[in-house]
């Protein structure tokens, strides 16, 4: 907001004060400066000033907090006097909506000239940024800047029967607002009408039909106190922005509508000359000052001990506020224009703030919180983090609001629905992280990422009854191709390489993990597999179907797998650590070929079963179709024997290989390759 520091003037003598040292001052009280323009003479402040605090959206306001932070008496006396009496035919005023408007101040002036504005008037508007119109506009705007209240005014000859109701909106009703605009009233919305139409939208803008013009001669001043949340969904609906919405939607003083009335009257008299009448001032609803008590312990605790209770006193008195001591703690009566102050805490910031926040010591907080244990949920989360960026995955954090359809294609079940969605596009709460990732793919192939793998670790959200449950699942998708070594040439992504991914996840948190054939609708058959642990299902893995990936608009395959992080968790065990072997193991292959149908999973389970002496670990080293052989599997295995007590001897490991292999192909139906 941009301020003069010659309008400033009028209110706080401001000699002796450069103008660098009251923009210091002013920012170590909280309105720090964007810009600082020099206009002839005048030096106009650009302010940033938070949107609680209306009341220093003025010049007076901004007076009333550089007389408490420079110790400077505030040049207001709260008020003018009225001139005349009131005249036979003034205007009645009601008010019929008390909800939307507590009190409403009207004076009427008669036999006013309409006239351009005074130079000094015009001079200080275009320094803060408005357009002169007429002497009446204008000194409804000099009043705004000056007090912070918003006035408006009607040519009073155009009300029907010199009345004003401040009343609801009639559904079906409408207005021409004075930027020419037709807009539609509801029932949620203050209307200012005379007795036969709408002529203003109370608190927004007025209306076309009774605005100012050059034949006014008299002129009705309103200034009137609206609910903040009725101006603000008004101003949302119509999307209209005023100077005096903007204002009235963060709360004004509900009880300076007589002396803002009488400035801006004083000023039109002065300029336009004519005759001001007594204000009529209707209050519904009476708005009275809050109290807060401030203690003294409280506040030495929040100021290290560096602000005593008679730097408070004396402060809140230069604010103008009232305050009364006690034994303990000071009670202090805030007055109604500060609407941001409610409680101690509230007392205690002003405090710090005029105090100066640099100079409170700065201390860490003494915390207690005794014996703190994370949830074992929360550890696993951050395990399978490590061993998923360990594996060159990189994570994301996706919304859980996702559209309803991408729900659809991953789960049967109805999802939970968002009431109070911004769009259809986040109206549902998802039933599997897959759709958030594969977003995130799309995003990245979008600025010409076409290789990848990404993970997160979230919850989805499933309805149980009348309740909701959370459940925590881990996803990854790979996509694109990969290369292990920068002087290798890239391959595409295969479905060993997720697999050895859940693989890896397996022989960190030393759970059994077995692979078996899957029926997932959303994986495409021939290349999916589920994940068991004992008898339960962990895990889904394999390549989403085409149908899936023209949804989301990716060209390529995308491997993905969604795992089950709570029945991953039941499954982890207790486990020991053994001694790192101090005698050399010794390394085996076995090669059979068998028909497709076979899985590698039974080979290994079977292998697993006949308990053989030393054999400690078992994997795939290779796996091929023989060239001009049909109906043929050629898997070749790795074995590694090895004691803990001596060091084995070559004969003595291709006897127990010799054993094992002669099982096998007794168990199942393979030959074996010498």
């Amino acid at each position: 907001m941009k301020l003069s520091r010659r309008w400033l003037s009028d209110y706080i003598d401001l000699s002796n004060f450069a103008d660098d040292e009251l923009v210091r001052r002013l920012t170590d009280i909280g309105h720090a400066l964007e810009a600082l323009e020099k206009q002839g003479d005048d030096s106009v402040f650009d302010l940033e000033i938070t949107t609680n605090r209306v009341d220093a959206m003025s010049h007076l306001g901004m007076a009333r907090e550089l007389s408490a932070a420079l110790g400077r008496e505030l040049k207001w006396s709260g008020g003018l006097q009225a001139a005349g009496g009131l005249k036979p035919a003034a205007p009645h005023i009601t008010i019929q909506a008390p909800h939307m408007c507590r009190r409403y101040t009207a004076l009427a002036i008669r036999g006013v000239t309409i006239k351009p504005s005074p130079p000094a008037v015009q001079r200080r508007l275009e320094a803060v940024g408005l357009r002169p119109i007429n002497n009446v506009v204008d000194a409804t705007n000099y009043a705004m800047l000056s007090l912070g209240h918003p006035l408006h005014a009607f040519d009073l000859d155009k009300l029907a029967e010199a009345t004003i109701i401040v009343r609801a909106g009639n559904r079906g009703e409408k207005i021409k607002s004075l930027d020419g605009e037709t807009r539609a009233i509801d029932p949620q919305t203050v209307v200012i009408a005379d007795a036969r139409r709408p002529v203003a939208l109370g608190g927004i803008i007025g209306g076309f039909d009774s605005e100012i013009t050059n034949g006014t001669r008299n002129v009705l001043l309103e200034c009137a106190w609206f609910e903040p949340a009725v101006i603000r969904r008004t101003a949302r609906r119509l999307s209209l922005k005023t100077d005096a919405s903007y204002r009235f939607e963060r709360g004004v003083d509900p009880n300076d509508t007589v002396a803002a009335s009488l400035f801006a009257a004083k000023l039109i008299v002065e300029s336009g000359g004519g005759n001001a009448e007594a204000p009529i001032d209707i209050v519904a609803v009476e708005t009275k000052p809050e109290t807060a008590g401030l203690r003294t312990t409280k506040l030495r605790e929040a100021s290290g001990g560096v602000i005593g209770i008679d730097f408070a006193i004396e402060l809140f008195r230069r604010m103008q506020f009232g305050v009364r001591r006690t034994a303990d703690e000071i009670e202090v009566t805030v007055p109604t224009y500060r609407r941001d102050i409610h409680e101690e805490m509230d007392l205690v910031e002003e405090v710090l703030r005029f105090y100066g926040l640099n100079n409170v010591p700065a201390a860490l907080p003494r915390l207690t919180t005794g014996d703190v244990r994370r949830e074992p949920e929360d550890v696993l989360e951050d395990q399978l983090r490590q061993i998923l960026v360990g594996c060159g995955l990189t994570e994301a954090i996706n919304y859980a609001f996702i559209r309803p359809q991408y729900n659809a294609l991953f789960a049967g079940e109805k999802p939970v629905a968002v009431t109070n969605a911004l769009s259809e596009n986040v109206s549902a709460m998802r039933l599997s992280l897959l759709p958030g990732l594969l977003e995130t793919v799309v995003f990245n192939r979008s600025y010409g990422t076409r290789d990848g793998a990404f993970f997160e670790v979230g919850r989805t959200y499933h309805r149980q009854g009348e309740r909701v449950r959370e459940h925590r699942r881990l996803a990854l998708v790979m996509f694109g191709a990969i290369g292990s070594h920068w002087g290798e040439a890239k391959r595409p992504i295969d479905f060993f390489d997720v697999k050895g991914v859940v693989e890896q996840i397996g022989d960190a948190l030393h759970v059994p993990l077995t692979f078996a054939p899957s029926e997932e609708p959303w994986l495409r058959s021939g290349r999916r597999a589920a994940v068991w642990l004992g008898n339960r299902t962990l895990a889904a893995i394999g390549f989403l179907t085409s149908e899936i990936l023209q949804t989301f608009g990716i060209k390529g395959e995308v491997a993905a797998v969604e795992i089950d992080v709570e029945a991953l968790l039941q499954s982890i065990g207790e486990w020991k650590m053994q001694p790192v072997p101090r005698f050399p193991g010794v390394p085996m292959i076995l090669a059979v070929t068998h028909a497709p149908d076979l899985q590698y999973q039974r080979l290994i389970e079977t292998i697993r079963s006949f308990a053989v002496p030393y054999l400690h670990e078992v994997g795939l080293r290779d796996r091929f179709l023989p060239e001009g052989k049909q109906n043929v599997v050629k898997t070749t295995l790795g074995m590694w024997y090895q004691a803990f007590d001596r060091s084995l001897t070559q004969e003595e490991v291709s006897a127990l290989q010799q054993q094992l292999a002669a099982r096998l192909t007794q168990t199942l139906p393979v030959r074996l390759v010498s």
